[in-house]
């Protein structure tokens, strides 16, 4: 099904197709340059295993952002063509839906496999790059088809832009915007150590008594860490990453993700599109957040974690981009911009609730314990998470089926 073609309106059928086209040149190159310096690496006594494995898991990465535009371009091409997008990128295929719904039982096993295989820094740096891939792939998939199982999103090529837009462009935005915010902050945190020193000898004196022991380190990043660590946790110093982690960032990514939307505005989009456009947005997102995100870690035991947490933040970004998406769809289409307030003050609780309890749940066991947490100690702090990831899906399931309802359809999109 293709969206209806009017005079003067291939711009943006051209300019979706400049996006991919461009998008898919830069991983492309990307992924060449990373796999250059991967083999360089491998044959490189001196350097080091965990620096092979990183050019291996980033290269996955370029190598996964190429492959999710290619359908956007060929979508394009043929839209330029005026033909039908290929009848293989239809996700509401019934063989499609049917394979997705089942696919979350392979989720385990290839976690597993990732677990052993983080392990073993050999295979790590050949095989966990596919596997990253698929352990932050798979729960998004499946938690898409589960939400939007039975809704009217859209044309698939509207479908497809969305979701190509939020691979290529909305990384980008929102990570600039973040720096941003972060040099802001920052900015006005030494404005405020500039004035303490200005005006407390004492605190001058403790604050070049401290840059002069962490002078004293050197490069031993592990050790400046150890060294700052009570300092970290300092109260005053755990507010601030909570104001900025559960306020400033969850806000800004709440604005911004569901960017691909507005360019729908002069469209009465209704609630079901509006809400699976959002979920869209919020997993083209969360898939290259999630990936990157794996070529930070490498050991075993963190690398376990953070495949667990990370697939509850697919979750998180999918229903809070669904939110604000419904809001948007009723609000463009029976002015309801009071309920656009309230989905999109949802969002923004729903995402800073859950990364203050990521966040706590890591800084607990360290206020908490004296020594290294044990596994069961781990998952016990990391249970809210776990709590609030379940209370996430069944929130998703109950707004697919209330707006599955003949009351909550609304009126067809132009």
């Amino acid at each position: 099904m293709t969206e209806p073609k009017t005079p003067g309106n291939n711009w943006p059928i051209i300019l979706t197709l400049v996006i991919s086209a461009f998008g898919i040149l830069f991983f492309v190159v990307q992924a060449f340059s990373l796999g250059v310096l991967w083999l360089i690496s491998l044959l490189d006594p001196p350097v080091s295993l965990a620096e092979s494995t990183s050019f291996g898991l980033l290269l996955w990465t370029s190598i996964l952002g190429a492959v999710l535009l290619i359908p956007l371009l060929l979508i394009s091409i043929n839209q330029l063509r005026g033909s039908a997008p290929p009848a293989w990128l239809d996700a509401n295929h019934p063989a499609v839906a049917k394979v997705t719904r089942w696919v979350i039982l392979a989720w385990p096993l290839v976690v597993l496999l990732g677990w052993f295989v983080s392990s073993r820094e050999r295979l790590a740096m050949f095989f966990l790059g596919p596997i990253n891939v698929l352990v932050a792939g798979l729960p998004i998939l499946w938690v898409f088809q589960l939400a939007q199982s039975g809704l009217a999103g859209g044309t698939q090529i509207r479908k497809w832009r969305i979701f190509g837009f939020s691979i290529a462009l909305l990384p980008i935005i929102i990570i600039v915007v973040e720096l941003i915010a972060l040099v802001a902050v920052g900015g006005l945190g030494l404005l405020w150590v500039g004035l303490q020193v200005n005006f407390d000898p004492q605190f001058q004196a403790e604050i070049t008594n401290l840059a002069s022991q962490v002078e004293g380190l050197g490069q031993n990043v592990e050790a400046i860490i150890t060294f700052l660590e009570p300092l970290l946790l300092q109260p005053t110093v755990l507010y601030g990453f909570l104001a900025v982690f559960g306020g400033i960032i969850p806000i800004i990514e709440e604005v911004f993700k569901p960017v691909a939307l507005w360019t729908l505005a002069g469209r009465k989009l209704t609630p079901q599109e509006g809400f699976v456009g959002g979920l869209l947005c919020g997993a083209g997102f969360a898939l290259m957040e999630n990936v990157f995100y794996f070529t930070t870690v490498l050991m075993a035991e963190d690398w376990l974690f953070m495949a667990i947490g990370r697939a509850g933040t697919g979750v998180l970004h999918m229903l809070a981009s669904g939110l604000v998406g419904w809001g948007l769809a009723k609000a463009w289409q029976d002015g309801k911009w009071a309920l656009l307030g309230f989905t999109t003050l949802g969002a923004f609780g729903l995402h800073g609730l859950w990364n203050v309890l990521a966040l706590v749940s890591g800084m607990a066991p360290l206020l908490i314990l004296d020594s290294e947490p044990s596994l069961r100690q781990t998952l016990l702090y990391h249970s809210p998470v776990v709590l609030l990831l379940v209370v996430s899906v069944l929130w998703l399931a109950i707004i697919n089926r209330h707006l599955r309802t003949p009351g909550a359809q609304g009126v067809v999109s132009e």
